[in-house]
């Protein structure tokens, strides 16, 4: 029996290997994610318990968005939402009820598959895999006793546990990853929503580029989690967008996050 810190490094590996993969070959690699999945406990408590109530069809809506011949894709903000979601949309490809290359047309305008894939497994699995690690790691480890800390060389198996156990120890895992790194990771969202809104708007190119060049900053420092660094160019970018009044932005979130973690 596989233990459960084998059973998801075994899953983050064939991720790691979907998000390497070629768009041709992606589907089998869609089929041995899912496999792995239904395979180990630990995993099934973790996505029954985001998916469970889940309204996957209205989140398809405002993830995949078209307007006109424009087509983009959103990532849902919450990365418990993010879990949710990209579950469900695995299973559909492998159910075939999702055709992927018909997904892949809101992740490259020009429809190249090769550059579609990559973008999505950069925006969408990517993501995914880094919040289901952090997940399974703290389950693993919430469960480990004194003596098996000690005892590296008898590790814990996959014993079968109730669902209430199940659910307790993936709902202790969620709170334990804080609420700092779930808000980061909003952030980033928020400031891709701000590129698309700079991007369709009407100001000088020369304005797009330099409202561009901010917004990439803003993420990187967003991405590097000190505060500071996030502070100074939160700042940056609030005096970069002051002249153009009619630009629709998310200022005003991405301010009440800020000062929810205590940055601002």
């Amino acid at each position: 029996m596989r233990t459960r810190e084998e059973s998801l490094n075994s899953f983050i590996k064939l991720v790691d290997e979907l998000i390497a993969s070629k768009y041709l070959f992606a589907n089998s690699k869609v089929f041995e994610v899912t496999t792995a999945i239904n395979s180990s406990k630990l995993l099934s408590d973790i996505f029954n318990y985001f998916s469970d109530g889940y309204d996957f069809q209205s989140a398809l809506i405002d993830s995949f968005v078209q307007r006109g011949d424009e087509k983009y894709f959103i990532l849902p903000e919450r990365n418990t939402d993010v879990l949710a979601f990209v579950y469900s949309l695995l299973k559909e490809i492998n159910y075939k009820n999702l055709q992927l290359t018909d997904l892949l047309d809101f992740f490259d305008p020009h429809k190249n598959y090769d550059v579609a894939y990559k973008n999505f497994a950069e925006t969408v699995l990517l993501p995914f895999k880094s919040y289901v690690y952090q997940i399974g790691i703290q389950m693993i480890n919430s469960t480990q006793t004194r003596e098996e800390l000690i005892a590296t060389q008898k590790p814990v198996e996959e014993e079968p546990l109730g669902y209430d156990d199940g659910q307790k120890m993936v709902e202790d895992a969620v709170e334990k990853v804080g609420s700092y790194e779930n808000s980061l990771a909003t952030l980033v969202r928020l400031l891709d929503l701000e590129r698309l809104s700079v991007k369709d708007s009407r100001i000088s190119q020369a304005d797009v580029s330099e409202l561009t060049y901010v917004i990439d900053l803003f993420e990187e420092k967003i991405r590097e989690k000190d505060k500071e660094k996030i502070k100074l160019i939160y700042l940056a970018y609030l005096y970069a967008v002051r002249p153009f009044k009619k630009l629709k932005t998310n200022i005003k979130r991405i301010t009440e996050i800020l000062i929810e973690e205590e940055v601002i």
